[in-house]
């Protein structure tokens, strides 16, 4: 984001990927996160799409400066899920606006998948004839049925019908592409945008697996083909940074044992993940936004940077074998694992308030300050001018 920093809008907006990770409920989770971005980076938000070409006046209305207005989303339809369990797509649009000119800088892309699981974690969990349990246990059964309900969710068969189909869906129409009702194929479009992925929880798990999913060699053959021909391979090709919060990609492994290991330090990495590490090295673009205007392009220097509190439950390290990495490409991949404290209640030594733990990373300021500037010799870049909102 440096580009954007120091003032200068890169030839293409900048692309944001953001997917929320189990337990949320509403559409608000990143806003803070997407509000303080826009502000730190001096932007407008336009309330209206980007056109394919520059232009020197906005189209349309812009919303007033430090505000946020939620777009209306645009729901991620798949057979046979009712209306009120669509995914939803909300895509912000900012601008770098100086007098009357007006220059596309920032797009946020933000996928609640949260209604995929909503109801039917409700309907086939709820107790009503059950003896009300004491306080604490109250809040733990609460927190099991709420977040580990999705891990389960996406753990079976229900993520190859429909968990899995509505991502698929939600990045074929970030690329402005034709997808299937069914959510399984795309024709992407001609996305070229410099593009960041930021995940929590749940979340990166589910775009991790997709993506490697939708590139699978059964469907595209070799690496070069699928990153051409599909939407993931169109979004992975401009993506040279993943930040993750609340890591769950060890975890969610287990969910892939398909027999007892060869080895107990870890199994071979599954096919997806393994299919998403070898074309995400394989891409060569470097995206625009961290080039001279006048520079030639660079071979992309990919990174990873894994977010954790150490008392959050529901996150785990992040390891190259977790990803798929194979050892060759391991020097052409940096990965971070960033321990923070989101400052929730504490007892020392004793408790730790869960759910801020969980859920404060979009609301740290460490975490923003690595995001947009970056870390040298182990201390975060203090780049920008202004605070949090």
């Amino acid at each position: 984001m440096n580009a954007l920093v120091e003032g200068r809008p890169p030839p293409r907006p900048l692309h944001i990927l953001a997917v929320h990770g189990m337990g949320t409920t509403a559409p608000d989770q990143f806003e803070t996160f997407i509000l303080a971005l826009a502000n730190r980076l001096h932007l407008v938000q336009v309330l209206g799409p980007f056109p394919e070409s520059d232009y020197p006046r906005c189209p349309g209305p812009i919303a007033a400066p430090g505000a946020l207005v939620r777009p209306l989303p645009t729901p991620i339809t798949i057979t046979g899920v009712p209306s009120g369990g669509w995914a939803q797509l909300y895509t912000y649009n900012f601008a770098a606006v100086k007098g009357d000119s007006c220059r596309p800088a920032l797009a946020v892309s933000f996928l609640l998948w949260a209604p995929l699981t909503r109801d039917i974690k409700k309907n086939f969990l709820e107790e009503t004839d059950a003896p009300p349990p004491q306080k604490f246990a109250d809040i733990a059964k609460g927190f099991i049925d709420g977040y580990l309900g999705d891990v389960v969710l996406y753990g079976g068969t229900y993520r190859d019908n429909v968990m899995r189909p509505s991502v698929q869906k939600a990045l074929c129409i970030v690329t402005r592409g034709a997808p299937s009702e069914d959510g399984k194929h795309c024709t992407p479009g001609p996305y070229r945008d410099p593009t960041i992925i930021v995940t929590h929880s749940l979340g990166g798990y589910m775009m991790i697996d997709t993506i490697g999913h939708e590139l699978g060699p059964d469907q595209h053959g070799d690496c070069d083909k699928a990153l051409k021909e599909t939407a993931a391979g169109r979004i992975l090709t401009n993506t040279d940074y993943i930040f993750m919060m609340a890591n769950q990609v060890a975890f969610l492994d287990l969910s892939t044992q398909r027999g007892y290991p060869r080895r107990l330090g870890g199994s071979p990495p599954e096919e997806v993940r393994r299919r998403f590490a070898e074309c995400w090295t394989r891409a060569r673009l470097k995206a625009p936004m961290l080039l001279e205007s006048s520079g030639a392009p660079q071979l992309s220097e990919k990174q990873v940077v894994a977010f954790s509190d150490p008392n959050d439950i529901l996150t785990w390290e992040v390891e190259r074998k977790n990803l798929g990495f194979p050892k060759p490409v391991w020097p052409n991949v940096k990965l971070t694992n960033v321990y923070l404290s989101n400052d929730e209640f504490s007892i020392p030594s004793l408790f730790s308030e869960p759910t801020t733990a969980h859920n404060g990373y979009l609301d740290n300021r460490t975490v923003m300050e690595m995001v947009v500037c970056g870390m040298t010799n182990g201390s975060v870049n203090t780049c920008l001018p202004n605070g949090m909102p």
